[in-house]
């Protein structure tokens, strides 16, 4: 598919070095988590909804919109053509739909790929949430997705990420 000489001048710089990552991640069953200090990857999020033209979309928001959706079911079908997410931590609450996040966004990857901010910690191949002892505490180890790191940058050029594959 060709892009109009305008569409390739609205890329940004980075991109040329980072296309074949970006388009990984919109493969389906891809699933990338952003993780480190929630600004910078809400940032990440929102340049990666400007590259993929699809803006970013609270789990909260949508799970908790009007009615609280009543199955994981529900909640997928709600946020359905939504592959940038953030607000995870409503997954975590277990008085609402008791969802393992990660199996989760595994499936909702199924038909294009997913992106997701994650609320807590990945180290290595071990993704944390909350602290020990907490309802809402979760440690898990991640197979078959990518970890993205948002990284500062001062140049057009300088790469807003860096990408660690997890098989």
């Amino acid at each position: 598919m060709e892009q109009s000489e305008t569409e390739a001048d609205d890329r940004p710089l980075w991109l040329h070095e980072m296309a074949h990552h970006v388009e990984h991640l919109r493969q389906p069953g891809s699933v990338g988590l952003i993780v480190g200090d929630r600004p910078a990857g809400l940032a990440l999020l929102e340049e990666l909804g400007r590259v993929l033209s699809t803006p970013p979309t609270s789990i909260t928001q949508i799970g908790l919109e009007h009615t609280p959706a009543r199955s994981e079911r529900e909640l997928r079908s709600r946020l359905s053509g939504h592959p940038l997410l953030y607000d995870l931590e409503a997954l975590f609450w277990v008085a609402w739909l008791r969802i393992d996040p990660v199996r989760y966004l595994h499936h909702h990857a199924r038909k294009s790929g997913v992106i997701a901010l994650w609320p807590g910690r990945v180290s290595g191949n071990v993704a944390t949430f909350s602290n020990l002892g907490r309802r809402d505490h979760l440690r898990t180890e991640l197979s078959d997705l990518s970890v993205l790191r948002p990284l500062p940058t001062r140049f057009p050029d300088d790469v807003p990420f860096e990408i660690e594959r997890i098989p």
